[in-house]
C-alpha cells in the first residue's frame, strides 16, 4: 500500500482531505500532521511515498520542510497545495517542491496528481535511479549561457524575446521555467511550451530572481567524467529541436504541436545530463563500452542501471508537472514501440535525434542512434522519412 502524508497547521484543512479521499482509504494509507515538525518526526519512523505540504505555517513553512525532507528522505515525491503565490514564495519553492498545487484544490484534481505521481513511481523500477531522481533540484547549466542569461537581464532594457531565446538554448534552464510555468499556481488553461512564452507571462522581474538564484546553477565537474560533455550535448539537443520542429512543419502541424516537438527535442537527453552528473564513473563506463562494443548507449545503460536515459529523463519531467506529450516524447525517442498510432511528438522527436546525429558535428553518441523502421512502419509514417530527412538536412546545416 502507498504511504501519504498531509501537512497543514489548520485542522479543518486536514479534515476536509480526509473526508475528500477517503474513497481511497483501500489503497492509499494516509496520515496527517499539524506543523513540519510533527510531520518529521512521524517520517523517520515511518516511510513516506509522497508528502503534500502547506506552504504558510508557523515555525517552519512548507518550502523549508520540503528542503528538510528532500536531505532527509530524497526518494520521497514532495508536493506543495497553497493558496499562497505570492512571486518569493513561489521562487523559495522551485528547488525542493517537484509539483505545485493551488488552493482551493477539488478532490479529482488532487486524486489526479497524487496517482500520477504513484505511477510515476511505478514506472521507473531501479529503486537507485528512483531516489537519485527524485533528489534532484537543479540540472547543471553552461556557464557561457548563465553569464550570457545574467548578462541581458542586468541591462537597463532586457528583451523578453532575447531573454526567451537565450533560455531555449539551455537544457536546465528551460526545464526549470517551464516547471514554474505550469505549476498550479498560475492556473493556466492550457500548458506552456515555449520558453519565450513563458517569460512573457511570468515577466522580467519573476525571471531575474529565478535565473540570478544561485539555487538554480550548478557546475558539471568535467574531470569527473571526461567523456562527456555538457557543451556538445547541449548542441545536440538544440539541433534535435530545430529538426523535430521541422518534422512537425513538414507535416502542417499547428503552432502548439511545433511548440511540443521543439521542446521535447530539446529536452530529450535531459536524462544523459542526468546520469553523468549524479553517476559520473559509472556513465563513463556507459560511454566507454558502448563505443568498444559498438552497441546503443541506451542498451549499455540498460545493462548497468536497470534503466535508460530516456527513463530517467522522462521520469524526472513528468515528476516536475511539465505536459504528458513532452514526456512521453522523452521515454520513447530510442524505441516507438509504446507510441499511439499516427505522428506526434514523439515520432518527431524520435526522427529528429537520429538526423541531428547524421547531419550535425554535435553527436553525444557513439554508435549514433537508428531509425526505429518496424515502429514508423506499425505507425503509418514510414513513407514519410525521405520528405522528413531532406528538410531535416536542409534545416540543420542552416543552424551550423
Amino acid at each position: 500500500m502507498k504511504t501519504l502524508l498531509f501537512v497543514d497547521d489548520e485542522p479543518n484543512v486536514l479534515q476536509g482531505l480526509q473526508r475528500q479521499l477517503r474513497p481511497m482509504r483501500g489503497e492509499w494509507d494516509m496520515h496527517f500532521a499539524q506543523s513540519g515538525d510533527e510531520a518529521l518526526k512521524l517520517m523517520a519512523k515511518l516511510p513516506v511515498d509522497i508528502v503534500v505540504s502547506d506552504m504558510i505555517m508557523p515555525g517552519m513553512d512548507g518550502s523549508q520542510l520540503l528542503s528538510e525532507v528532500l536531505k532527509r528522505h530524497p526518494q520521497t515525491v514532495r508536493i506543495i497545495l497553497s493558496g499562497h503565490a505570492e512571486r518569493e514564495a513561489v521562487l523559495r519553492l522551485v528547488g525542493p517542491a517537484h509539483q505545485y498545487l493551488s488552493k482551493p484544490c477539488d478532490a479529482d484534481e488532487l486524486r489526479k496528481a497524487i496517482i500520477r505521481a504513484f505511477s510515476l513511481r511505478d514506472l521507473l523500477g531501479n529503486e537507485r535511479l528512483k531516489r537519485l531522481t527524485t533528489r534532484i533540484k537543479n540540472l547543471p547549466s553552461l556557464p557561457a549561457i548563465q553569464n550570457e542569461l545574467a548578462e541581458e537581464l542586468r541591462s537597463d532594457a532586457p528583451a523578453l524575446e532575447h531573454v526567451g531565446e537565450i533560455i531555449s538554448r539551455d537544457i536546465a534552464l528551460t526545464a526549470k521555467i517551464l516547471q514554474l510555468v505550469n505549476s498550479a499556481f498560475f492556473g493556466l488553461a492550457q500548458p506552456i511550451n515555449n520558453p519565450t512564452d513563458a517569460v512573457v507571462y511570468l515577466g522580467l522581474n519573476t525571471v531575474r530572481s529565478l535565473a540570478l538564484s544561485l539555487e538554480i546553477f550548478s557546475q558539471f565537474d568535467q574531470k569527473a567524467c571526461p567523456a562527456f560533455s555538457l557543451d556538445a550535448l547541449t548542441r545536440h539537443s538544440w539541433f534535435a529541436g530545430a529538426a523535430a520542429r521541422t518534422v512537425a512543419q513538414t507535416e502542417h502541424g499547428d503552432q502548439k504541436i511545433l511548440d511540443q516537438c521543439f521542446l521535447a527535442g530539446l529536452l530529450h537527453d535531459v536524462g544523459q545530463l542526468i546520469l553523468a552528473f549524479s553517476l559520473p564513473a559509472e556513465y563513463a563506463e556507459v560511454i566507454a563500452r558502448a563505443k568498444t562494443q559498438n552497441q546503443p548507449m541506451w542498451q549499455v545503460e540498460h545493462e548497468i542501471f536497470g534503466a535508460t536515459h530516456a527513463d530517467v529523463g522522462a521520469y524526472l519531467l513528468a515528476l516536475w508537472g511539465l505536459p504528458n506529450p513532452l514526456v512521453e516524447a522523452v521515454a520513447l525517442h530510442h524505441q516507438l514501440d509504446r507510441a499511439a498510432a499516427g505522428f506526434s511528438p514523439a515520432v518527431a522527436v524520435h526522427v529528429a535525434d537520429v538526423f541531428a546525429h547524421q547531419f550535425s558535428p554535435a553527436s553525444v553518441e557513439s554508435p549514433a542512434p537508428q531509425l526505429d523502421m518496424d515502429g514508423l512502419v506499425r505507425l503509418g509514417c514510414a513513407a514519410r522519412i525521405p520528405a522528413w530527412r531532406e528538410r531535416c538536412e536542409q534545416t540543420l546545416q542552416s543552424e551550423d
